[in-house]
């Protein structure tokens, strides 16, 4: 089928490039925060694990609250404060390493870089609801994360090979390419949304989600499908560099091979499978999720890991453009900074729990065990979404009915 680049709002652009930029940062550092608390400063894995746990339930509660911020005072305000507490995370990382700091500050430092993400993440996604027609959601969220992916395909190699120099200019660089994005949007993101900073802030406003049932049973499964594709980071990265032996730089070349899946196939995925309900599309990737990660149990070298990534990568591209479309979709106007606010909430708990569960598995059951173990959980999963369609609304279960 013949594709056609997308028309969208010029802010849509200005995520796009801001957003690759960021994660082309982020990426640098990220998979190798786990590497170097466990090889260089001799953490153990379950420690890891539970550092990556403290972080990640910091930015789910953030996730919420920045949620609620863009509703109250404002897109554009949450979103600079966000990146500016990244900016001075990652400055702080930068020094940490090269103090050789405790354990404990490193957790404290990590948990603020997810206060900064919990706040500033899911802006673009409720920006793009809001700019974008309910048919047009599933190619303007897949944009996106083709922004974000293009980002991620450079960044492991690069960090890979900064990491053989030096740790430290890793975060540095990592707060350089944060302060860009920040000016991005000072320049050119504006608000999409007139809001009522005077509005009284209530528990039981957010409480009312509780009583959606189809999205609390969707919130859910995004939790744990979260859990088992958050093995792909701390846990894979330990697993490759302390059970496989791969180099940094190969460690890099892996994670690099799920973001350039994602910048030259989600377009084309997400055309392919935009005639699917969006709990059916969701429920093949997790399947993916479910192979790749049973297989990593018999992977022993760079070819096989490689191959894991790559299946996973493609359950990925079938997951999570649907997954940010139906949250738009079970949502409305006045509370769409609330419902993903609370869905990044669900899958930030998943990427919190899912460390601190892959590392202690690490630790206490042979490999070959604890990755068996997760595929037959994301397998579960990919069954719980056959259910979830039974939940949704059909006019809210496809990405181009109208409701």
């Amino acid at each position: 089928m013949p594709l056609k680049l997308p028309s969208y709002d010029r802010r849509l652009w200005i995520l796009f490039f801001g957003m690759a930029l960021n994660q082309f940062g982020m990426s640098i550092v990220m998979p190798f925060i786990s590497i170097y608390l466990y090889y260089y400063q001799g953490v153990p894995a379950g420690l890891v694990g539970f550092a990556m746990f403290v972080s990640s339930f910091v930015g789910a509660i953030f996730q919420l609250v920045g949620g609620e911020m863009c509703d109250r005072i404002g897109r554009r305000l949450t979103f600079i404060l966000g990146l500016v507490i990244l900016i001075v995370s990652f400055l702080l990382l930068g020094w940490a390493v090269n103090v050789r700091a405790p354990y404990e500050l490193y957790l404290l430092i990590l948990s603020m870089t997810r206060v900064a993400t919990g706040l500033f993440r899911p802006i673009p996604n409720i920006i793009a609801t809001d700019l974008v027609p309910r048919d047009k959601r599933l190619e303007a969220f897949s944009l996106l994360r083709i922004g974000q992916n293009a980002g991620f395909a450079l960044g492991p190699i690069v960090g890979g090979f900064m990491a053989l120099l030096s740790y430290t200019s890793m975060f540095y660089f990592t707060a350089i390419t944060s302060g860009i994005y920040l000016l991005l949007v000072i320049l050119f993101i504006s608000d999409t949304r007139t809001c009522m900073p005077s509005a009284r802030f209530s528990l039981r406003d957010v409480g009312s989600i509780a009583g959606d049932r189809p999205f609390m049973a969707f919130s859910l499964l995004v939790f744990l499908v979260t859990v088992v594709y958050s093995q792909m980071y701390s846990p894979l990265s330990v697993y490759a560099k302390g059970f496989v032996g791969l180099s940094e730089p190969e460690v890099g070349v892996l994670f690099a091979i799920n973001g350039t899946m994602v910048v030259v196939a989600q377009y084309i995925v997400t055309r392919l499978t935009d005639s699917l309900r969006l709990t059916t599309s969701m429920g093949l990737g997790v399947a993916l999720y479910a192979l790749g990660f049973g297989l990593v149990a018999f992977s022993h070298s760079f070819l096989m890991l490689g191959l894991c990534v790559f299946i996973i990568t493609l359950g990925e591209l079938t997951y999570m453009p649907p997954s940010t479309t139906l949250t738009a979709n079970l949502s409305s106007g006045e509370n769409r900074g609330r419902y993903q606010g609370f869905s990044g909430l669900t899958s930030t708990l998943g990427f919190a729990v899912g460390p601190l569960i892959g590392g202690m598995l690490l630790d206490h059951l042979p490999p070959v065990a604890m990755w068996l173990i997760i595929g037959v959980s994301g397998m579960a999963c990919a069954l719980g979404l056959v259910y979830l369609k039974l939940l949704i609304p059909e006019e809210k279960n496809g990405a181009k009915l109208i409701g």
